[in-house]
């Protein structure tokens, strides 16, 4: 099967030669059975899109998770329609397989099995604020104004956004669950998760020991034990769900904190380990693969200030986690999405560049 450039789009050079793809294909992992007033319901289950293709040229695929209320579209195509990430690494030679947690897009969310919808819809400001905040400053990489009623793209991107669940436990719980069936049926993977779909990562490394073989976390949710009213606090650390430390801790309360401050790091202190209260605990889940924490441009991103906070305290857990600023790369004027503006394959390239300078001296080391 061969793939060519969509009529009516703007292609760089390296999208000019049909993109072949050997097996694609969908299939949803989580499925489960729930008795509901009605009868049988399926549980919540998560859609997985895939593609390989057919030059294949790196071992370990990479799963695309998105964030927040957004869904695996995110990947596919930017906002303003040029070929998103998802086909960028199938160029480049790996799997791709992109989800739809649960709740989300392709995969259903029904109140029976997910609970009721709290909260309301979407709205433009909110996503204006989270994603365009940066548009019309010089250099912006938003591919549109940011401008309510005059943005093409911010259109776009609103139409995919839906609800959340209900709390950050039960989303988390539903990503370990799902995440965790579809490393067993692929095999060793790279994950790639974006915002509130962080914690994928964290959790399905934590379940699966030895098949996450990298986590390249873009603008993940936190900081540390953060808490947003209507949504649960991260009182495991990075998760709102239990995650596995050592020494084990049972309840969240065990974990000691105080505020380290950022420094020239960033505007925002953060908690980390009160190495001063007893023993440092390790995320052992996390240790043993390389982890990206991608931080976009401060000026264009809410999420950018805190994400030394979120590379820190994974470092203090023993983690081999490296901070990448975008900035630092030559990648400035990023927002919160950046798989979809105007440097989005840039961006893609230098995460690329990352994974295959990182997984080769994994690969070295384990010699």
């Amino acid at each position: 099967m061969t793939i060519s450039p969509t009529p009516g789009t703007t292609e760089p050079a390296r999208a000019a030669s049909p993109l072949t793809i050997s097996e694609q294909g969908a299939f949803w992992v989580g499925v489960g059975r729930k008795p509901t007033e009605a009868g049988t319901a399926a549980e919540a289950a998560m859609y997985v899109q895939y593609q390989i293709p057919a030059d294949l040229r790196h071992p370990l695929p990479v799963v695309m998770v998105h964030g927040g209320g957004g869904q695996g579209s995110d990947y596919l195509s930017t906002p303003d329609g040029r070929p998103g990430w998802a086909t960028r690494f199938v160029e480049a030679g790996y799997a791709v397989y992109v989800v739809d947690r649960p709740g989300h897009g392709r995969s259903p969310y029904h109140p029976d099995v997910l609970g009721p919808i709290e909260g309301a819809a979407p709205t433009y400001e909110f996503i204006r604020w989270l994603f365009c905040d940066g548009a019309g400053r010089p250099g912006s990489q938003w591919p549109g104004s940011g401008e309510i009623g005059d943005d093409c793209a911010l259109d776009q991107l609103m139409a995919s956004q839906g609800p959340t669940l209900p709390t950050f436990t039960a989303n988390e719980e539903q990503m370990r669950r799902c995440g965790a069936e579809l490393l067993d049926r692929i095999g060793p993977a790279v994950l790639i998760t974006h915002s509130m779909g962080a914690p994928f990562g964290w959790l399905v490394a934590d379940a699966r020991p030895g098949l996450v073989k990298a986590v390249v976390s873009i603008e993940p949710i936190g900081p540390p034990f953060v808490e947003l009213p209507g949504l649960g606090k991260l009182e495991w650390g990075l998760t709102a769900a239990p995650i596995t430390y050592d020494p084990p801790v049972r309840t969240p309360e065990e974990l000691r904190t105080r505020l380290r401050e950022a420094g020239d790091e960033g505007p925002q202190d953060c908690l980390v380990q009160d190495e001063h209260a007893g023993p440092v605990r390790s995320l052992p889940g996390l240790r043993g693969f390389p982890i990206a924490v991608v931080a976009a441009d401060a000026d264009a991103s809410p999420f950018a200030g805190f994400q030394h906070g979120v590379a820190g305290y994974l470092a203090q857990a023993g983690a081999d986690v490296e901070l990448l600023r975008l900035a630092d790369l030559g990648l400035t004027g990023n927002g919160h999405l950046p798989m979809g503006e105007k440097n989005s394959d840039d961006v893609a390239e230098a995460l690329m560049t990352w994974l295959t300078k990182r997984l080769a001296a994994v690969e070295e080391t384990s010699r």
